[in-house]
């Protein structure tokens, strides 16, 4: 049988790792320079706008439909850590804002622990929902990334640098919580839990450098209430696709209660703790639940469940109609925003139907079959 990668990348261009670094590079400048030269940037400007409304003891959480028309769901160490931008030229802003979530998810790939062939599968396949990110001018790339890269660094036992990562991680997008879970897989436990602590002390007071800490009390409280809203609208996942059914009522908590208890009863399988095989399914597992059972994902999320489904399919040995239902995240999940499909098209069936996150979901209930019936799938020792 003749493997879906040997179709797409025999040939040496396909298939360097250095070939397809600049490919990404080159991506990330000509979207950035698109977008401030050519086109409206709320989301970037609704990061930046954050900094001087925190430096001027504004509520972070507010409208300002003057500035921009996006809602700031971010923590208020985000709005601090745009001010490494606020000051910059737009188009430089934007730039270098883009070009650090694709070098830090070019790193994160580089470091997993596969061989190079499956990196090229991994970097291919996860090139558009790239685009669609760095479009949006979204944080998701670097979401996916820091919750590789903690898994990574887990793995190797360096808890300092995870636990950081995790850390930074959460105040940076919150969605990095999930990644969390990985320490429990690894030995020093209590140092991750030690250091992350640490950690969490000091991004948490980092905004002292610029407001009162009585602000600072005011804003995480003002921050957990806009995400307690923002959990509320349609989400394109599992929960939105659930919500379609009128004649199915079922609340969203309990949606993520059962996915949230799935994940954790892996960690009852010996394999987690000592296959690194049966450990990157596992992370596979957990890149896409933290989309499917998502209460607040956009389309540029998908980025994070994309790499998800490219780790799960070369974790192993893989069947014709594995391949099939890769294809279908191809085009369904990946394709489906872009003019690929008409613009009647991707509002009348795509987005009203969810169908972007259709695929996905299949991917992480067959994951999760194979993780809980590991000796039943067959390993890729290659």
């Amino acid at each position: 049988m003749v493997n879906l990668a040997t179709i797409f990348f025999s040939k040496p261009f396909f298939k360097t790792e250095k070939i397809l670094i600049r490919i990404y590079l080159i991506a990330a400048v000509l979207i950035s320079l698109k977008i401030a030269f050519l086109e409206n940037c709320d989301n970037y400007d609704s990061f930046v706008a954050a900094f001087d409304h925190l430096r001027k003891n504004y509520d972070l959480y507010l409208s300002y439909p003057l500035e921009y028309h996006t809602e700031y769901n971010y923590s208020p160490f985000f709005a601090l850590y745009m001010g490494l931008f606020y000051f910059l030229p737009n188009w430089l802003g934007i730039l270098l804002w883009n070009l650090s979530h694709t070098v830090t998810l070019l790193v994160a790939i580089h470091l997993l622990p596969i061989d190079t062939k499956k990196k090229i599968v991994v970097y291919w396949f996860c090139l558009i929902e790239f685009i669609t990110a760095a479009e949006n001018v979204q944080t998701n790339s670097t979401v996916a990334a820091l919750m590789i890269l903690v898994f990574i660094f887990q793995q190797k036992e360096k808890t300092g640098l995870s636990s950081l990562l995790f850390v930074f991680g959460f105040f940076f997008k919150i969605y990095v919580l999930t990644a969390g879970v990985f320490f429990l897989c690894y030995k020093k436990k209590g140092a991750f839990v030690l250091k992350s602590l640490g950690w969490a002390i000091l991004f948490f007071t980092l905004p002292l450098l610029i407001v009162s800490f009585d602000q600072l009390v005011f804003l995480y409280q003002s921050w957990f209430y806009r995400l307690q809203i923002q959990s509320a609208r349609d989400s394109l996942s599992l929960i939105g696709v659930i919500g379609m059914f009128k004649f199915i009522q079922i609340e969203q908590g309990w949606i993520m209660l059962a996915g949230t208890v799935t994940m954790l009863l892996v960690l009852l399988k010996k394999q987690v703790y000592h296959n690194l095989q049966f450990q990157q399914l596992y992370l596979a597992g957990i890149l896409l639940f933290t989309v499917v059972f998502n209460p607040g994902v956009e389309s540029p999320t998908y980025i994070i469940a994309v790499a998800g489904v490219a780790i799960w399919y070369i974790s192993a040995e893989r069947m014709k109609w594995h391949q099939w239902l890769m294809a279908l995240v191809f085009v369904f999940t990946c394709l489906s925003p872009t003019e690929i499909f008409p613009r009647f098209i991707r509002n009348q069936f795509m987005v009203p139907y969810h169908i972007k996150a259709i695929p996905c979901i299949l991917v992480w209930a067959v994951c999760m079959i194979e993780l809980f019936t590991w000796k039943k799938v067959e390993i890729n020792k290659n």
